[in-house]
């Protein structure tokens, strides 16, 4: 782990030792968001007269906004080998490059608060009552706020509309690992790493995100062994646009 401290005994887990060999799931082909040079150089969408792909266009806009800031919940499970650890009371906050990522975590039916932080450049982890500590190794691509990953209009694929509630959405997916597997509190995992990742989202007529479910998939070594793991989360957003405050610890 990335971090030099030892999980405290209440969340070390009993994860199995068989290797497997890491997988990523398959993807759907379909139509991209296409893109045309801006004054600046740098790739913007393509105007559109469809409903969906103008949301499309203004999520784009929104999420690499300087300084978009939001707010959104999450929970799901963290599927290993050979256990299945819960994770509830997810929550992510996120104002411009700064976040913060803080859930629990269940293994062996023991209970335990996970946070990260990621503040000008600086991240760091908490595990349970342990002390802060740096995540010295945290490289700009380790970043769990959700749309860390979108830079250019090819970066969110366009899937159609639906009706939620007699209300019309707009379904995308992108890359986005709202946990990484850092963040699992088991003292015989390392090496965590983030391999793949999809969050299927829908987004409103303005391009504000509404909710989504995502799949991480990554690995580790447990207790030396090279293991894959799998996080799948539901994800609702609040606060869009609004201020949050992050500080360092």
């Amino acid at each position: 782990m990335a971090v030099a401290i030892v999980v405290c005994s209440i969340l070390v887990a009993a994860c199995g030792t068989e290797q497997v060999n890491p997988s990523a799931p398959a993807r759907t082909p379909t139509a991209s968001v296409s893109a045309i040079p801006s004054a600046s150089g740098s790739p913007t969408p393509a105007p559109s007269r469809d409903p969906g792909q103008v949301a499309v266009t203004r999520f784009f806009t929104l999420v690499t906004g300087a300084g978009f800031s939001y707010q959104a919940s999450f929970s799901g499970d963290s599927r290993h080998t050979v256990n299945i650890v819960p994770i509830r009371n997810g929550l992510l906050q996120v104002s411009g490059k700064n976040v913060l990522v803080r859930a629990k975590f269940t293994i062996n039916g023991r209970t335990g608060t996970v946070e990260h932080r990621l503040v000008g450049g600086r991240a760091w982890l908490k595990y349970g009552p342990l002390a802060w500590a740096r995540w010295t190794n945290f490289q700009p691509a380790d970043s769990m706020a959700a749309f860390a990953a979108v830079h250019a209009p090819p970066d969110v694929t366009y899937l159609g509309p639906t009706k939620v509630g007699g209300k019309t959405l707009y379904r995308v997916t992108l890359a986005s690992a709202i946990v990484h597997p850092v963040m699992i509190p088991a003292g015989n995992l390392t090496e965590e790493s983030v391999t793949d990742s999809k969050l299927e989202l829908l987004i409103d007529a303005s391009g504000r995100p509404v909710s989504g479910t995502t799949t991480i998939t990554g690995r580790g070594r447990v207790s030396g062994q090279l293991q894959e793991i799998i996080i799948e989360l539901k994800i609702t957003f609040a606060k869009v646009g609004q201020k949050v405050t992050i500080a360092a610890p």
